[in-house]
């Protein structure tokens, strides 16, 4: 089994958290649009949190099974909204525990990206915007309906992740997913 990812499966809350997360990985980690494969999301369908954190047990369970056959990566990503990064990593981890599965360990190709408050919190920050992630910007720079709009704002990104470059006043929860991407560093072409 070769040590770089074959698929890379998303499991997402909403379309604009899904065209950065295809765009980080193509532009800037070369991965091929059909190595990405994405699990249906309530689209204006009820909470795109509560559908992550409900389907995440059995999306961990099923990437440990292809695991056995071929080098796999899973991105979980959702929303922190109000609450803090961290309750939603031990929420993620309470799923598994509540579904009799073993929660993500730490040599797992199983990345979590929780921006606080919004996807676009870190929009306005790439955008060169003034950003503090206690205010909510989602209605504030309307992304939304406009996702080509941020891709050169995610290719700038997927650079500085790629290549280590230090992000200048980044929000916290921006940084921690740097450092979750490093975790998967080897599996990444």
């Amino acid at each position: 089994m070769t040590n770089r990812a074959s698929q890379v499966i998303l499991l997402c809350e909403d379309h604009l958290m899904e065209v950065f997360l295809r765009r980080f990985l193509s532009k800037g980690w070369g991965i091929k649009q059909r190595a990405i494969r994405v699990m249906s999301y309530p689209r204006g369908q009820g909470s795109g949190e509560q559908f992550v954190r409900k389907q995440y047990p059995n999306q961990l369970k099923a990437f440990r099974k292809r695991q056995q056959r071929a080098s796999t990566i899973l991105v979980v990503a959702l929303d922190a909204d109000t609450d803090t990064v961290e309750q939603h990593h031990l929420e993620l981890a309470k799923a598994c525990v509540h579904a009799n599965i073993e929660p993500r360990q730490d040599g797992e190709s199983v990345i979590h990206l929780v921006p606080k408050h919004h996807i676009e919190t870190w929009l306005a920050y790439l955008a060169k915007l003034s950003v503090n992630e206690e205010q909510e910007y989602k209605n504030r720079y309307g992304f939304r309906k406009r996702e080509s709009d941020i891709h050169p704002l995610v290719d700038g990104l997927a650079h500085s992740c790629k290549n280590n470059l230090h992000l200048v006043s980044a929000p916290p929860s921006l940084l921690r997913t740097c450092k979750e991407f490093e975790r998967i560093r080897g599996k990444l072409p």
